[in-house]
Order: C-alpha cells, then structure tokens, then sequence
C-alpha cells in the first residue's frame, strides 16, 4: 500500500520514504513504494540508485551491478555507481574486478573515505596487506567512525590486530 496516494507527491518525497522503510529494514514496503514511484515518474538516477540500495540489501549482487552500470551511464561523476558496483563485484568473488572499477572513479570519488576504506577491504581480499593497511589509514584519517566498522569487518580478519 502506496503512503503516496497525492497525485501532487513529487518523486523526491516518495523516494525519501522509500529510503525511510530501506533504513528501518522494512524491504517489502521499500520495494512497494519504489514500484509506485517508478509508474509515476520516469527513471531518474535517484530511482536507480534506491532500487540498487535495495538489491545490494537484498544480496541481488549481478541485478545491483547492472543497475550501477546504469547509473555510471547516467551520472559518471556519481561516486554511488562506482562505489556501489565494485562491492557487488567484490560479493561475486570478482574483487580483482572491483579494484579496477574503483581505478575508474572520478577524482571526487577517490577523495571520499568509503573509496579508501572498500579499497582497504578488496587489498586485504586478494592478500595485499600493506596496501591494504595504507588505504584503510586513509579512510580512518578521513572519517574516524570507521575504525569501529573495520574491527567488524570480515574482509579485514587479516587485519584484526594492527586495527
């Protein structure tokens, strides 16, 4: 059941609920809401961009990479499309892969602690631990919060003690 029944809600407000009921977990409803967006309003990157939040939740990993191709189209200086697309490359064992996609980002991209931080995760995949070390220090100078996540992070077992 659509919150949205005002033929006046403009997309961004309905999106904004569909992001709601994605942060409270509640996928049903966010996929719901999603489907009335999209036969409302034409695809925007922002209707992509939640559908592939939504997929990656859902552990959709080649539906999630082909829409962030599509955003990448759409908006190639949108750091989501790149970010986004090499976790799900890294989820599908391709990490090799998502290393390279993330070489592809914008510079804006590159400047960003999640870039440096997902970067860390895939060095430490493939066993590259220095590098590893170096881009998650990066990512920790850049945004503190994450030096909790990584002590979490099963990607970064190799690294538990130097955290």
């Amino acid at each position: 059941m659509a919150c949205f029944n005002d033929p006046n809600s403009s997309s961004e407000a309905m999106l904004q609920v569909v992001h709601g009921y994605y942060e409270l977990g509640m996928n049903e409803d966010a996929w719901n809401e999603l489907r009335a967006v999209e036969k409302r309003f034409p695809q925007t990157s922002a209707i992509i961009q939640m559908k592939l939040l939504l997929l990656i939740k859902d552990e959709q990993w080649n539906d999630a990479l082909s829409f962030s191709e599509e955003l990448r189209r759409m908006e190639p200086q949108n750091g989501a499309g790149f970010i986004h697309g090499a976790y799900c490359l890294h989820e599908l064992s391709r990490t090799g892969d998502a290393l390279e996609l993330l070489e592809k980002a914008p510079e804006s991209v590159r400047q960003e602690a999640i870039y440096h931080y997902n970067k860390g995760c895939y060095q430490a995949a493939i066993g590259d631990i220095e590098t590893a070390r170096s881009c998650l220090q990066k990512s920790f100078d850049l945004d503190k919060s994450l030096v909790d996540v990584a002590r979490k992070d099963p990607d970064l077992v190799a690294l538990q003690g130097a955290l």
